[in-house]
């Protein structure tokens, strides 16, 4: 009986040390790379090459001493470079969805022989990225994530087959990440649009996706790093028949040819869909004195020059309700005065006197 129990305990020992071993000697799987041999794997960098853009081969195994043997490298069949040793080459992406095979041939010191094979076909993966923070009509530029505010971001794959046709991006499953932590909620097949919570204060996070078609056979990859952005206050002069002036924002000093001038504060990359937003508070002050504003346009002032020197100092602070990490702070020296009527007729004049 204790011989029996004995071999059991001896063929279970068995089976679990040649189940470790399986797991210990097991070569590691790369997306798009097809291997000749189990004793030779193949790397390339970088992992996901744009077209037309240079690519390292390199070489790799458990059981064979690469530097003492000689390697021979072939590209789409073609020998391209070999020696003893060679254990990496450089090879140059083809075109936009074209497939360059790079196999290498190893003959090991004591003439053991390996072959493996890796499939390079570039792929391109454009990351677009802007805040839903505050930016005023018409503007040119991206919006900026303050303290607060959400990230939109959208990958646009070019996964091209081998008939010219793209792969469309619902049968390409998205993989997204902040900061090296996978985002599940945002990730999963034909999620290429993601909106997220933008940095934190004066934070900096780097976000990016993988893009693996349903199939398998074609993958790619894209980060961005975005920095979190203070908000900015700039002041517009608000025309009576134009409206506000986005074209040009006033400098910390100018000089308006006018006796009574309306003026509206834009707050660029705050955390609001309005400059008029019911949970923003403008502190207006005109030469130290405060200055109360109309309470359906808190963003905007008059001020009327026609019993005073014509100087103001105009100094705003903005703040939120409820997000006590949005805060800003301007002021502007502007001089007003009666002008000709050629500069008060042209609002749209290139720019200011200073």
């Amino acid at each position: 009986m204790k011989s029996v129990m004995a071999m059991r305990h001896r063929a279970a020992f068995l089976t679990l040390a040649l189940a470790c071993a399986v797991v210990f000697f097991a070569l590691p799987v790369y997306a798009q790379f097809d291997f000749g041999g189990s004793n030779v794997s193949l790397t390339i960098s970088p992992e996901h090459p744009a077209p037309g853009s240079p690519v390292r081969v390199t070489a790799a195994s458990v059981l064979l001493d690469l530097p003492s043997s000689d390697i021979t490298w072939f590209v789409n069949g073609t020998r391209v470079a070999g020696g003893g040793g060679l254990a990496s080459t450089d090879v140059v992406a083809g075109a936009l969805g074209t497939a360059t095979e790079v196999s290498v041939a190893v003959v090991g010191s004591g003439g053991q022989t390996a072959t493996a094979t890796a499939r390079i076909v570039p792929v391109e993966i454009d990351l677009l990225w802007e805040s839903d923070s505050y930016v005023p009509p018409f503007y040119r530029g991206r919006a900026l994530p303050s303290a607060g505010t959400n990230l939109r971001l959208e990958a646009v794959p070019r996964f091209q087959n081998p008939d010219g046709s793209f792969v469309a991006a619902s049968d390409i499953i998205f993989t997204w990440r902040r900061d090296g932590r996978v985002v599940q909620s945002a990730s999963g097949r034909g999620k290429s649009r993601v909106l997220i919570a933008g940095p934190a204060l004066f934070g900096r996070d780097t976000i990016s996706v993988d893009a693996v078609s349903a199939d398998g056979t074609l993958s790619g990859s894209a980060s961005v790093s975005v920095p979190e952005t203070e908000p900015v206050l700039d002041l517009y002069k608000d025309h009576p028949l134009f409206g506000i002036m986005y074209h040009q924002a006033l400098a910390g000093r100018a000089t308006i040819p006018e006796i009574e001038m309306s003026f509206a504060a834009v707050p660029y990359f705050a955390q609001s869909k309005s400059a008029n937003d019911a949970d923003f508070t403008y502190a207006w002050q005109v030469n130290g004195r405060g200055v109360t504003s109309d309470s359906a346009r808190p963003s905007e002032i008059t001020i009327n020059a026609q019993n005073s020197s014509g100087l103001a100092l105009i100094e705003l602070a903005l703040s939120h309700a409820t997000n006590f990490f949005l805060s800003s702070l301007g002021s502007w020296g502007i001089t007003l005065s009666a002008g000709s009527a050629e500069s008060a007729g042209s609002p749209f004049n290139a720019g200011l006197p200073q």
